[in-house]
């Protein structure tokens, strides 16, 4: 229909290349993985937060209905957010450790996102990977440390809040 057979389109070249951190526009990944093959693509930083994990089952925070806020009544808190708030957990730990025996992983297993990340890595492609999740799932597919920043720690390492005293994760399990 008279589209150009161009291997990127302006549009896409600019979200690849922004370093505002423009996200990458609907409809590119296609483009995106053929510039992979011709090999114009290197040093992909991948940021990630819950989306990434619910196709294994791991519920997002905010989607009405499903997500993990919206599932939070049956620990009688004032609001969602109180479950992960340090001064609520000082007064009532009990439903923060409550909702992390739930979500402790060993139920879940990574997906086509984390694989496809992992893929990148193999094929060099992977400068790092910013995750904002806790589940490490990342970890699991393997995503080797030196390529994985994760902003919001994880079920890997424990510590006390107070005194800042590392605790083995099978301890804190």
């Amino acid at each position: 229909k008279g589209k150009s057979h161009q291997t990127s389109s302006p549009s896409t070249k600019a979200a690849l290349s922004s370093p505002s951190g423009s996200s990458v526009p609907r409809g590119a990944l296609g483009t995106i993985g053929r510039l992979m093959k011709l090999g114009r693509v290197r040093n992909i930083v991948v940021v990630a937060g819950a989306g990434i994990s619910t196709a294994s089952g791991i519920p997002d925070f905010r989607t009405p209905g499903t997500g993990l806020y919206a599932n939070l009544a049956k620990y009688d808190i004032p609001y969602p957010e109180a479950i992960f708030n340090i001064d609520y957990f000082s007064d009532n730990p009990h439903p923060f450790f409550s909702l992390a025996k739930e979500l402790y992983p060993g139920h879940h297993r990574p997906n086509y996102v984390h694989y496809f990340i992992r893929m990148l890595h193999q094929k060099g492609l992977l400068l790092r990977m910013y995750t904002q999740n806790i589940d490490g799932l990342e970890k699991l597919c393997g995503i080797p440390d030196d390529k994985l920043v994760e902003a919001h720690g994880s079920f890997a390492t424990a510590a006390c809040h107070l005194c800042y005293t590392p605790y083995p994760a099978e301890e804190a399990k």
